[in-house]
């Protein structure tokens, strides 16, 4: 800095955040915030047009049947047909033991973070993050087995 310039006076350099998603403008319009909800409907969107059916299967078991319930009661709009019927379709056919095997939302999504991120799909995985709301993404970038890469990446959404 040049000793004539004040310093204090310079405005402090922020980088603009992420465009929102039109998910993420409509719900926070309704009950001004996100959940992990629209994280997990959008990880599904992404996993059945990318064709990875047997991964959104094995999430879908990893979740609550309440979640999965919360998730049914979303719009269509927003969920997509081949999404719902999928979700429904989960639901009719679990075990009454497997309630007792399944993860927080937070924590189900972790494992196909990861893989996604083996697999060099990063605008997925941003396509996810931007989805949850800043305590989540904190919550998230907290976890342990989630990998180093992707929680410096829920950075860019807080």
């Amino acid at each position: 800095m040049y000793p004539d310039h004040d310093s204090t006076s310079l405005p402090e350099y922020r980088a603009p955040r992420p465009r929102a998603s039109r998910a993420r403008a409509e719900v926070d319009a309704r009950v001004g915030g996100m959940s992990c909800l629209h994280a997990l409907a959008e990880m599904l969107r992404q996993l059945y047009a990318a064709r990875q059916n047997k991964l959104a299967e094995a999430l879908l078991d990893r979740c609550s049947r309440e979640t999965l319930e919360q998730l049914l009661g979303e719009s269509s709009a927003f969920l997509g047909g081949r999404v719902r019927y999928a979700v429904d379709d989960r639901l009719k056919h679990r075990k009454a033991g497997q309630e007792q095997t399944t993860l927080p939302t937070i924590r189900a999504i972790t494992s196909v973070l990861n893989a996604w991120l083996h697999d060099g799909r990063r605008l997925a995985i941003r396509a996810v993050l931007r989805e949850l709301c800043d305590d989540e993404l904190r919550e998230l970038a907290a976890l342990p087995e989630l990998n180093d890469e992707v929680a410096s990446m829920t950075g860019d959404f807080s």
